[in-house]
């Protein structure tokens, strides 16, 4: 509550619920956000952004290579 607010003692005006109603609004829009990326697959493959990073030109060689040592990297160990 803001100090005027204390001092003549007034109690709570409409504007929390407004504040309340928009971070709640926020709250929705952020949980279908995340429904909507888990519908379309967006975790399934995490993995392969940073393999991406790493090529500048579009034959992927430097990716694709990383990529198979770490597959075998994980083989190993397992």
């Amino acid at each position: 509550m803001c100090p005027n607010c204390i001092l003549n003692q007034q109690g709570l005006s409409s504007g929390i619920y407004v504040a309340f109603f928009i971070c709640g609004l926020f709250f929705l829009i952020a949980i279908g956000g995340i429904l909507w990326a888990f519908k379309n697959g967006e975790f399934e493959d995490m993995e392969s952004s940073k393999f991406d990073m790493l090529d500048d030109d579009d034959s992927n060689v430097f990716a694709n290579r990383a990529r198979q040592a770490v597959e075998r990297a994980r083989l190993v160990n397992d």
